[in-house]
């Protein structure tokens, strides 16, 4: 025994180097902050090709792969790949650090922001103060776009097997039959994802650390970061894990970061029948020429919930594919939408015999008086009108095709189901599903299909939102009517955040207001990066005026910016535009 102990303490000094100190831990994460980034040209392709963004920035363009840990909690696992995109500052003598950007999803790929909102800043009209302030940030800061873990140019996740989906009729359809199917398929493509051993590693969390990884690697002591819809999410979880890592951080189009994740699919098809219900009738009531929708806001409303479940189904089809609750620009396609729709089903009730004769149905539109005092809307409507035709009939008997979900889906369903707890009670999804199908027909019902149900719970813990709040000043940015993040949420978020400061734009609901060259949001944001200023805790501003709702005085405060930049910056803000819109018009997402 006495040799033993003797052999002990020996192993002991010897560890401790002799002198009674004790050595050092390892760092398990060492290999992964000491690895050398190499910063390559980068492949315009992998970035949308030779755009005017990419010709004017390329000299300061790079891009890099970076290995993360697969966990961070047992690196040891092995290592997943993150890509990431550099836009040089333009001044490297006056650099402040490097601004990291998220467009949401979850599952949007970032990689190539960098380079588009890089442009939409370096080449804003020198000709306005506000202008001057945005072209600083590019020069002042490395711009870093990233493709979170499970998307795009980074380790992919895949969910799918040779199993088949049963077909699936609009969520309005409460029948037993359609639960069945919503409840199956959500089981299915749960199931899917789990088998792959890569899907407990994509959340949140993970995503977090590989951001205050790329932060540690570029060389600086704090993380500047702009990140939207879902990324609002992913800034506010790094705020309350590193808080004193917070340089300046803008949330756009804020999440309800208070509580679980699920809250905000639950809150989303509220914010977006409010849109369909009253922001896009109120704006059809004003223009009666234009639409033929009549003066009754309320009636406009009813022409959705009139509609047969195969109508609802091509009428969601064009909203989708049109971004038309993603932008309040497109509030007059919304209206022509409603319009287009109310024509297609009296058409139909007319004449049932042929409800389903696709041939009979478009030649009958195409004597339909929609908008007859305007020609331009008439055949604007009826090309909508017809656009349904097909997915109308095809929604009749809908298909079951195979269980499999793209890359961006699958990493929207597995960070949902990793990062918080979900209630398990299947009958309460089923019931909540039924009372929103009611209330909110657009998408209420949907909330039914939960894969998380049969997820097996969270893969990670999220830190209490309270730690944020000894971060430096958060900028907040949000439009009064969004209809993806609701503007609900977002006011919890602020409140939870002593230390945030809100821009509020008012009468719009454009999802992401950072990419719509605002006068009243860029001043704000061009001074905070700047020169770190910031608002009052809350100001309220109005975006431009709604499409045929111009005046002298909405031309006074609209953005004279967007009206005053040139090409490249014009074109580079379409261009991020149609990233977001890219996110939502999935069907599911921030």
């Amino acid at each position: 025994m006495a040799g033993g102990v003797a052999g002990v303490a020996l192993a002991m000094l010897a560890a401790c180097g002799g002198d009674g100190a004790v050595a050092p831990a390892e760092d398990p994460l060492r290999a992964y902050r000491e690895q050398a980034v190499d910063w390559q040209a980068c492949d315009p392709e992998t970035l949308g090709g030779e755009s005017p963004a990419y010709l004017a920035l390329k000299e300061r363009l790079s891009c890099a792969t970076i290995r993360v840990p697969l966990d961070y909690a047992e690196p040891g696992r092995g290592d997943a790949v993150v890509a990431v995109t550099r836009v040089a500052a333009g001044t490297p003598a006056q650099r402040q650090g490097a601004i990291l950007v998220n467009p949401g999803g979850p599952g949007g790929d970032g990689l190539a922001w960098s380079l588009f909102l890089g442009a939409s800043w370096s080449f804003a009209s020198d000709s306005s103060t506000t202008g001057q302030q945005l072209r600083v940030i590019p020069q002042r800061y490395d711009l870093i776009g990233f493709s979170p873990r499970g998307v795009g140019a980074s380790s992919r996740l895949y969910c799918g097997t040779n199993g088949t989906l049963m077909p699936e009729r609009h969520s309005s359809d409460r029948s037993e039959a359609n639960i069945a199917a919503m409840v199956f398929n959500a089981r299915a493509t749960a199931d899917a994802c789990i088998r792959n051993p890569l899907a407990r590693y994509i959340n949140t969390d993970s995503t977090v650390r590989d951001m205050d990884l790329i932060r540690e690697l570029l060389g600086d002591a704090k993380l500047n970061y702009v990140g939207i819809s879902y990324g609002t999410w992913l800034g506010a979880w790094y705020a309350s894990l590193f808080p004193e890592r917070v340089g300046r951080m803008v949330l756009d189009s804020s999440m309800d970061v208070t509580g679980a994740i699920d809250v905000n699919v639950v809150l989303q098809p509220t914010s977006i029948q409010r849109v369909l219900d009253s922001f896009i009738p109120a704006y059809a009531v004003r223009h009666p020429d234009r639409f033929a929708l009549g003066g009754d806001p309320a009636a406009i409303a009813g022409v959705y919930r009139e509609l047969s479940e195969p109508l609802r189904v091509a009428f969601d089809r064009e909203v989708r594919m049109h971004a038309i609750v993603n932008l309040t620009a497109r509030v007059a396609k919304g209206a022509q939408l409603i319009a287009a729709a109310r024509g297609l089903n009296q058409i139909v009730r007319d004449d049932p015999d042929n409800a389903r004769n696709p041939a009979v149905l478009e030649d009958k539109l195409m004597d339909y008086p929609f908008a007859p005092d305007s020609f331009g809307d008439d055949n604007d409507i009826r090309g909508l009108a017809l656009s349904m035709v097909r997915p109308y009939i095809e929604a009749y008997e809908p298909a079951g095709r195979q269980v499999e979900i793209g890359s961006a889906d699958s990493v929207f369903q597995a960070v949902v189901c990793n990062d918080t707890a979900t209630r398990t009670d299947l009958q309460y999804w089923v019931d909540l599903g039924n009372q929103m199908a009611r209330s909110h027909p657009y998408a209420g019902g949907t909330v039914t299909r939960n894969p998380c149900v049969t997820w097996g719970g969270p893969a990670v813990s999220k830190p209490p939102l309270s730690r944020a709040a000894a971060a430096s000043p958060i900028l907040m940015l949000q439009s009064e009517f969004d209809a993806l993040t609701a503007t609900e949420g977002a006011l919890r978020t602020f409140d939870q955040l002593p230390q945030a400061h809100m821009v509020m734009v008012g009468n719009h609901y454009t999802h992401g207001v950072l990419t719509e060259g605002m006068e009243c949001v860029d001043a704000v944001v061009g001074r905070y990066f700047a020169d770190g200023v910031v608002p009052g805790r809350r100001s309220d501003c109005e975006g431009p005026a709604l499409p045929g709702e111009d005046s002298v005085e909405a031309r006074r405060v609209a953005p004279a910016l967007a009206r005053e930049q040139p090409g490249v910056a014009a074109l580079a803000r379409e261009e991020l535009r149609r990233r977001l819109d890219a996110i939502a018009v999935r069907g599911q997402g921030f």
